[in-house]
């Protein structure tokens, strides 16, 4: 299977270049990080080194002119740079100037050519004279999953037979044949400035369809340099949702994890039994062209405060396509992976595409076991607020509500509410973990939750200021009391760290996750739901 020519910008991810900055600033080039094009797994992660062969991106400033330049037409530039940006690539002895895709003043694109060593290295960019150096990481191979988001999280850039993207007013079924994108596969030989010819390059590619093993067809270059494509079946015996995970092992490595959609045969959208992404949901926002949505969550995970966070929002057809439809929990059965970095682990949970937010009024009246609480809206449509810290607590077993009084310009007066059953109780938590086996976890007490999740936490300090962290996510039937997560996402953890806490391991999660939906003047649907997890600290091997 081929691809069609597209045209370059559609499979390089330009997303965050949408959100150009001003013009600029005249002064030295500085370097903030080099990424996988596709994945932007963050320094430091397992999965965080640049293959050979492979698009890889430099974040930072003054590393280009202050307007977008993208190459236009082969052979793609080299020595000679593109709008006075060059890249070179040092590995040992061998420096190796790599091919250039798109220059701009905050990130830069480019092809690290095939005969780059394998090896920690030096990154030297110049632009208009001026010179910046940063280490890499050079691997024979890393694959990346291309996202609808742009960011390396969420629904992939897969595709059907007749190069339609999967997505959940088209989703895919068991049993067909897709194509995933992306980069990272390894090494060719030949020009690298011009278009390959297609050749399966032997990686052994894995693809885990909702934890499953898939059949791979191919895994080798695509008609572009550098983007790699990876033909696969969806197992015949995989069960539907919106956000069934994809995941892609090469060389013992995961990338980062994507999302399909997938319905039973004859479906033309995707349903999840928990969340806003249903069928009448989605059909919803196929004909009214967007969904306005209303999510409310009171949590505790770990020993971290109790706290609020809600938004009311209008996502159009083509936002709730490219992002997770406001919530990172995967399909039931899945699992997932989210990789950030920032100043805290909540940076791993961000999803790029956002809503336009609704005027709810300006508080939520929040009422529980522990009181009720005033929470003013940080800005439009959006409220957080911490409920307690600890040792002392808010959220207990009992009935919850919220209500905005009588509500906003956007959203008018609800009342929602919950009643949150006695906790879910870990029984089987080990004191240490293997990165490379099946992991186990057992509960009871799920009475009253319809899904269990299964959370493993897990970072590590890259700088003193900037942390990566990873969420490993599992989506269990609560009646079932035991769930497996697979190798494939452990391996994702990093050995050497727990967050910015410098404790070594990962924290380890299980929480019954209760959802009520409700409605308001303004929304199309709403989901409350209250939950805290229940889990320990375990070291790593």
């Amino acid at each position: 299977m081929k691809i069609r020519r597209h045209g370059t910008a559609r499979l390089v991810r330009l997303a965050a270049l949408a959100f150009a900055c001003a013009a600029a600033l005249a002064a030295a080039p500085a370097i903030t990080g080099v990424y996988n094009n596709s994945s932007f797994a963050p320094p430091g992660l397992p999965n965080s080194g640049i293959a050979q062969g492979s698009i890889f991106a430099v974040k930072g400033s003054g590393l280009g002119p202050s307007t977008l330049l993208e190459v236009s037409g082969y052979p793609w530039p080299s020595t000679q740079g593109l709008a006075g940006t060059t890249v070179q690539v040092t590995v040992g002895s061998v420096t190796k100037t790599c091919i250039m895709i798109y220059s701009w003043d905050l990130q830069v694109a480019a092809v690290l050519p095939s005969a780059t060593p394998v090896g920690t290295g030096t990154l030297t960019l110049t632009y208009q004279g001026a010179k910046v150096s940063t280490s890499i990481q050079v691997v024979a191979a890393n694959f990346g999953s291309l996202t609808l988001n742009g960011g390396g999280t969420g629904p992939g850039v897969i595709t059907d037979g007749s190069y339609n993207v999967i997505t959940m007013v088209n989703p895919a079924h068991p049993g067909d044949t897709l194509v995933l994108w992306g980069t990272g596969l390894g090494a060719v030989t030949g020009d690298e400035t011009v278009p390959p010819p297609q050749y399966d390059l032997g990686s052994g590619a894995q693809v885990f369809v909702g934890n499953q093993p898939a059949t791979v067809w191919y895994g080798g270059r695509s008609n572009y340099p550098g983007v790699d494509q990876i033909n696969f079946t969806v197992p015949p015996g995989t069960a539907g949702g919106c956000k069934v995970s994809i995941a892609v092992v090469v060389k013992g490595v995961t990338g980062n994890v994507t999302t399909a959609s997938i319905a039973p045969v004859g479906q033309t959208t995707c349903s999840d039994t928990f969340g806003m992404l249903t069928s009448a949901n989605l059909q919803k926002a196929v004909a009214k062209g967007s969904l306005n949505v209303g999510g409310i969550g009171i949590t505790r995970i770990g020993s971290v405060s109790d706290s609020l966070l809600a938004y009311f929002g209008n996502f159009p057809l083509n936002s709730i396509i490219r992002s997770n439809g406001g919530s990172y929990i995967p399909s039931a059965g899945s699992c997932t992976a989210l990789e950030g970095e920032g100043s805290s682990p909540e940076a791993a949970l961000v999803d790029p595409i956002e809503p336009t937010y609704l005027n709810a009024g300006p508080n939520l009246v929040v009422t529980g076991p522990g009181g009720s609480k005033t929470v003013p809206a940080d800005s439009t449509g959006y409220y957080s607020a911490t409920l307690a810290t600890p040792p002392s607590v808010y959220i207990a077993p009992g009935t919850y509500s919220v209500g905005n009084g009588s509500g906003g310009s956007g959203v008018g007066a609800f009342t929602a509410g919950l009643t949150l059953p006695a906790p879910v109780v870990p029984t089987s938590l080990p004191a240490s973990v293997n990165r490379a086996q099946n992991l186990t976890l057992n509960w009871t007490g799920s009475a009253g939750f319809h899904e269990v999740g299964v959370f493993a936490f897990n970072g590590v300090p890259v700088t003193f200021a900037l942390n990566s962290y990873v969420f490993v996510l599992c989506n269990a039937s609560a009646s079932s009391g035991s769930f497996t997560i697979p190798s494939t996402f452990l391996n994702l953890l990093a050995p050497d760290g727990y967050g910015a806490t410098g404790q070594h391991g990962v924290n380890l999660q299980i929480v019954g996750i209760p959802e009520s939906p409700f409605t308001a003047p303004g929304i199309d649907t709403g989901v409350l739901t209250v939950f805290t997890t229940n889990g320990s600290i375990a070291t790593l091997k």
